[in-house]
């Protein structure tokens, strides 16, 4: 009897190791083998230093009134990380119940004295521009000149009855 449950119990003590070692799983973790993530770009597209648009400024025949506007791609020390493409409407529409002094000629140049759009009168003068991918900050400088030259027909536009707005807008759209 004592050999039959020695030999029992080496029988089970094998077939248990056998099945232990036949059915087991392996497992290993690795934690955090890799890691990433993603940041937004800075996207900046801001007025420039220079803006030197006045309300109601007079204006009479043979003269000739200038203003400056400025777009930059930086706000102190930071810069736009991307490229920027330029979209720029500068709209010269009659003052609100006024109607518009139709002889006056508006040119937009940009900094090296090349024209950007004209018109007489009144409509839109749209153009576009760009800023390249760089790690310094860029500004884009325009001029706006309203002349009204002088003909025949002056005395048809005097007086509190005429006025022209110029309003300048700009949209910056990545590259």
């Amino acid at each position: 009897m004592k050999k039959t449950l020695s030999i029992i119990a080496l029988v089970l003590i094998l077939s248990t190791s056998l099945i232990a070692g036949t059915l087991a799983s392996y497992t290993t973790t690795i934690d955090n083998i890799a890691e990433g993530s993603v940041v937004a770009k800075e996207f900046i597209l801001v007025e420039g230093g220079t803006d030197t648009f006045e309300n109601n400024i007079k204006i009479a025949p043979t003269e000739t009134v200038n203003w400056q506007f400025s777009v930059k791609n930086y706000d102190d020390t930071v810069i736009s990380e991307t490229g920027m493409d330029l979209n720029v409407v500068v709209d010269v529409i009659a003052e609100n119940g006024k109607s518009v002094i139709a002889p006056l000629e508006v040119t937009v140049k940009n900094a090296n004295d090349h024209i950007e759009g004209s018109l007489n009168s009144e409509g839109k003068i749209e153009f576009t521009d760009e800023f390249a991918l760089s790690a310094n900050g860029q500004e884009k400088i325009y001029t706006v000149s309203v002349n009204w030259p002088s003909n025949d027909s002056d005395i048809n536009f005097a007086g509190a009855d005429y006025g022209t707005v110029v309003k300048v807008s700009v949209t910056g759209t990545q590259k």
